[in-house]
Parts: structure tokens; sequence; C-alpha cells
């Protein structure tokens, strides 16, 4: 294999907008390996007779036009972005801002603050002491849980609306994150334009990636993983750059030694540890951080729905109370090509209490039966997706980010482990690419 200057490990959304970015430079070559046989992770489908089956993204941009992702996707390339509306990429307004699903009643609205009439009077009142904390960085000796901090301000159906929002985007119930976290991602919602759902789904923005890298010369090689990460100097082929890095083909079972001059890894902090050898020297704190950080897991349904559901609309509808079920989204209203002609795509998510997978998949279906009756007259289920082990929601929970700094110079994490603070799902991957290609960027001269 031709020597690169900088290898990206993983084909990600975090990774293949961190080549793209890379492109740009001159003198620099980038490649990309994936282990899997497709390129976009968790934000990307598969097709099953007509529907556009995401992996993961339930094909929404949680702050549409105006959050970190549209900026880097979609911004000028003065500004940082990569302008990948010329590849044909957009995002689509969801028809409503968002909706709620409750004693057995559907309620919607246009604008966020359309959702604050659903419930009492206080609840307006106090907003603005939310929207007027200083959150933009996590508070020092924080000691407080989210939950609890809230409950200061809001009633208690209040909080129970906002936690299955929290629930269907991050897989979180607010006691499990700290009072900073929580406070920041609403405030980023309350202050964002509404959802979108991308043009073509989440392979639109994917296709829109692959043809901006082929362009610019990027490689992309899947069913490549990387065994092992050494000084340059460990090999003959490799001793004038930085690291020597192990590549296998997928069903081979020699690997080739690749040298590069930098390394942004898209495949998590245990992974990227695993892969690095001793001679690379990792503070037992950084070592102690990944090794307590649990991923977070979740559990997925897609639904293929006939045109005469009740609803009508695309919003996030959050469904309060609980126990397991955040929400749903019908995106086909605003994309309809993702589902086939006269029919419609629903895809719910509910966090996972108990390791066992197989009994939460259950409880959860008769939990979406239950809280949506509808559903059993309009609706087949097309598949499951439980999101765990090496395939989770998140390698690291909102508000335990690990750092994408693992102090070994010329390497950086990027991904959904090290979302930008109070960032959720694919805005917190986008809020910390820029900074990761810069310090990158800024060690090749």
């Amino acid at each position: 294999m031709k020597k690169s200057d900088v290898i990206v490990v993983g084909a990600g959304l975090g990774g293949l907008t961190s080549a793209a970015l890379l492109s740009r430079r001159e003198n620099t070559e980038v490649t990309v390996f994936e282990r899997m046989s497709f390129a976009g992770g968790r934000f990307t489908q598969h097709d099953h007779d007509g529907f556009q089956i995401p992996t993961g993204a339930v094909h929404t941009i949680p702050h549409g036009k105006k959050g970190p992702f549209s900026k880097l996707i979609l911004g000028d390339r003065s500004r940082g972005g990569l302008d990948l509306g010329k590849r044909g990429v957009d995002f689509l307004p969801t028809t409503k801002f968002a909706g709620m699903w409750r004693d057995r009643k559907h309620y919607s609205c246009k604008s966020v603050f359309g959702i604050l009439p659903w419930f009492p009077v206080s609840n307006t009142l106090n907003m603005p002491r939310l929207l007027a904390s200083r959150a933009k960085h996590p508070w020092r000796d924080e000691n407080i849980d989210g939950k609890t901090w809230l409950k200061k301000m809001f009633t208690e159906d209040f909080i129970d609306f906002l936690e299955s929002f929290s629930n269907f985007a991050i897989s979180l119930r607010f006691d499990q994150m700290p009072a900073s976290t929580v406070a920041r991602m609403l405030q980023n919602s309350f202050w964002s334009d509404k959802p979108h759902i991308p043009k073509g789904g989440c392979k639109g923005v994917i296709d829109g990636l692959r043809h901006d890298l082929r362009d610019n010369g990027v490689r992309v090689k899947l069913s490549h993983e990387i065994t092992e990460i050494l000084p340059g100097s460990e090999e003959e082929a490799t001793k004038e750059s930085r690291f020597c890095v192990g590549i296998r083909r997928r069903g081979r079972e020699g690997a080739a030694w690749i040298g590069a001059d930098a390394i942004i890894h898209n495949g998590g902090h245990p992974n990227l540890l695993n892969s690095l050898s001793e001679d690379f020297e990792i503070s037992e704190e950084i070592k102690r951080k990944v090794g307590r950080t649990q991923a977070v897991g979740g559990i997925g349904f897609v639904f293929g729905l006939d045109e005469n559901i009740p609803q009508k609309d695309s919003a996030v509808t959050m469904i309060p109370g609980e126990g397991r079920l955040g929400g749903y989204v019908i995106p086909t209203f605003s994309e309809p090509a993702l589902a086939p002609e006269g029919r419609h795509m629903m895809i719910t998510h509910q966090y996972v209490p108990d390791a066992t997978v197989k009994s939460e998949i259950t409880k959860g279906r008769d939990e979406i039966y239950e809280a949506v009756p509808w559903l059993s007259d309009h609706a087949e289920e097309l598949c499951v997706h439980s999101y765990h082990r090496n395939w989770p929601c998140n390698r690291a929970p909102m508000g335990s980010e690990l750092p994408s700094d693992i102090g070994v110079e010329g390497i950086r994490m990027v991904g959904d482990g090290v979302k930008g603070h109070g960032w959720m799902m694919i805005e917190g991957i986008a809020s910390n690419v820029p900074k990761a290609v810069k310090e990158i960027s800024s060690g090749l001269g």
C-alpha cells in the first residue's frame, strides 16, 4: 500500500467529515480504513423492499440548519464548512417542530415555544431561568444531576416530556447526567432550528461525502481493520513516518504495514488503546477514565405504515411517562423517498434499563403497542435494532465525554465518544471534528 500522510480509522460520520476537511490541505494524502463492508457507520441506511432502514440515526438532524452539523456539512468553505450542497446534499424541515402522544391524544406545535401551552403556566414563567443559565461549559465541582436541578424550576409533567426527548435522542434519563449537561442540551434545543430530515435520508449525506472525498483524492477502503499502531521506526518501509500502522483486510491473516504522520480515530477509545503498542505512554488517568466509561445502548423499532394513519406529520413525537419508550418519528412526511409509494415509515427509540437485550425488546414492543394503539391496525414491524457492545448508541454518555487528545502526539479521536458539551447525536460529533482536524493539521506543518 502507498504511504499516507494521514490515516483515518473508521468511515463513520466523524471519520468521513474529518477526512473531507483534511483533503482540503495541500500536499496531504488521506486514506480512510473501515472494518465494516459499508461506509457511514450509524449514519446511513439499507434498503428493505423500498423502505430505507437507518443504521442508527433515525434520519433526523436535531438542530436543522442552525446546528454544528449543518454548519459543517452545508457551511461555506471559507468558514470551515464542506459546502456539500454542491454535491446534492440538502436538509428538509420537519412539518412540525415537535409532537407529544399523551393519554391517547396527539399534540403538535410549529415552534419550540408551542410546547409550553401543553403544561402548567409556571413552566413558561420559569423558562427564562433555564435559558439564562451559564452552561456553555461544565460547572465546576458539579454534584447535582440534571433531574434534581430541573425540579427546582419545572413541574413533573413537563420534566417527563423533556426526559422522553432525552431518552429518544441520547438513551439517557436526566438523573444519569450532570446538571450542566442537561441545561446546555436543552438550551441548544430551544435556541435551534426545527429538526430536519436529510434529502435521501442519512445515506444522502454519506453519498455526498463519498463524492467529495473521491474528487479530492481520498481513498476509502472498506473491510479493512487496524491491527496495531507502532512507532514508525519499527519497520524499514515506515521509518520516515511517525507511525507504523498494521492494516488487515477482512478474511486475510496477514497485515500490511503502512506509514502515517497522523491518525484520526473514529473507532472508540477502547479500540484505539487496544491497538497502540506499549511504546506509546498513556497516562493512568486516561486509562482509568476509558475503563470506567460504559457505552450507552438502546433499542429501535422500524415500522412500515399504511397511508391511513391518524398522524400526518414528521415531528419527533415524545411519549412521556413510559418506562422505556422515548418517542418516535415518521420522517416520510418530509422525505417520501424513504418508503415505497403510498407507505410511511416510523422509527422508535427506547433506552435500555436492563442488560438482557432480548427481554428488553419484548418489553419495549409491548410498551409501544400499548402506548400507540393505532399501530395495531396500520403498521407492520420491519425490523428491530439493538445498539450495544461495539455498536452502541454512544460510546460515551452525554456529560461523560472522553478527551480527543489521549496524550499521543499526532493522534486525535473523533466520533460520539468525544461530543462537544451539551451537543447531542450528530450535532455533538460535528461540534468536535473541526477542532480535532485543526490540531492534527498543525502537527503536519
